[in-house]
């Protein structure tokens, strides 16, 4: 079996420090990616309800709006 050194037990606790550095920082970015997400649905909920509370505009097949005839 081979002998393992001190160089060898530095090593893995440099590693071992580092993945725990990383996950530290994946932990966080997921967080934030999480809380986008969340804020990006609320703000197009809001946005979809204040369309259809002025059903002034009409959503084109390109994705651009016109304005709508008013009957009354």
């Amino acid at each position: 079996m081979t002998q393992l050194d001190d160089s060898h037990d530095l090593l893995h606790a440099e590693n071992k420090d580092r993945i725990y550095q990383h996950n530290k920082i994946l932990d966080k970015l997921e967080q934030r990616i999480a809380t986008l997400e969340k804020v990006l649905e609320s703000h197009a909920k809001c946005i979809g309800e204040l369309r259809v509370k002025d059903n002034q505009f009409e959503i084109n097949a390109d994705g651009t709006e016109t304005k709508k005839d008013s009957i009354l």
